[in-house]
C-alpha cells in the first residue's frame, strides 16, 4: 500500500523530480519490479527512491552523484525509504561512465545530460530507454537531437501539468493555483 505523504519524510535539497513526472516515466517507460535501472544526477534521491519503489525487491538502482554533499542527503533518504538493499548510491560523475551494463533504463536529471548519452547507450540493453528531465526547451531540443545523432529513436517529450480543482456546492472551478511546468521529460529509444 502506498502512503501518499510518503516524500514528506524525505529531506529535499536540490530541485527533486515529483510525482506528477514519476507517473509518466512509469506510464510510458514501462518500468517494473525486476528492472535495472540507472539514476543520475542523484540530487536529494527522491527519483532514486520512487525507483526503488518500483523495481524492487528484485530490482535495482544505481544513482550517481559527484557531490559528497548531495550523495550523503540521498543515501539518508534511500535508509529513510528502507530501500538500502535496492538503491546504491554512487559518489561518482556520470561524465566519466556508469561501468553498469545491460541495464532496462537510464533516466537522467541533470545539466548537461545530453553530453552522457554515449555513457547511457552504452549501459543500456538493446531496446532500453533513456529518459531525461530537462528543464527548459533548448535543453530538450540539444538531448533529442544527441540522442538521434547516437541512433536513439525519440519516442516522445512530456511536459506534465496539474491542475487541481476546488469542489463545492456552489459549484466547481479550477484552484487559483496550481503545480505547473516543473520539467520536461523526454523519451529515448535504443535500438
Amino acid at each position: 500500500m502506498r502512503d501518499d505523504h510518503f516524500f514528506s519524510k524525505l529531506k529535499r535539497g536540490p530541485q527533486v523530480v515529483l510525482p506528477k513526472e514519476f507517473g509518466v516515466l512509469i506510464a510510458y517507460g514501462g518500468i517494473e519490479n525486476g528492472d535495472k535501472v540507472i539514476d543520475a544526477g542523484s540530487g536529494s534521491g527522491w527519483l532514486a527512491v520512487q525507483l526503488g519503489r518500483t523495481v524492487g525487491p528484485q530490482g535495482k538502482v544505481y544513482s550517481f552523484e559527484w557531490r559528497e554533499d548531495f550523495a550523503k542527503l540521498a543515501e539518508g533518504n534511500v535508509r529513510k525509504a528502507g530501500l538500502e538493499g535496492v538503491v546504491e548510491i554512487v559518489q561518482k560523475s556520470a561524465f566519466d561512465g556508469f561501468g553498469v551494463e545491460g541495464v532496462d533504463a537510464v533516466c537522467l536529471d541533470m545539466a548537461d545530460s545530453e553530453k552522457v548519452l554515449p555513457h547511457a547507450q552504452a549501459a543500456l540493453r538493446m531496446g532500453g530507454l533513456c529518459v531525461g528531465f530537462l528543464p527548459n526547451i533548448e535543453q530538450v531540443k540539444e538531448f533529442v537531437l544527441q540522442g538521434e545523432k547516437l541512433g536513439f529513436t525519440h519516442e516522445r517529450t512530456a511536459d506534465v501539468l496539474v491542475r487541481e480543482w476546488l469542489v463545492r456546492d456552489r459549484g466547481c472551478r479550477p484552484q487559483t493555483t496550481g503545480l505547473m511546468h516543473t520539467t520536461f521529460v523526454s523519451f529515448l529509444r535504443k535500438k
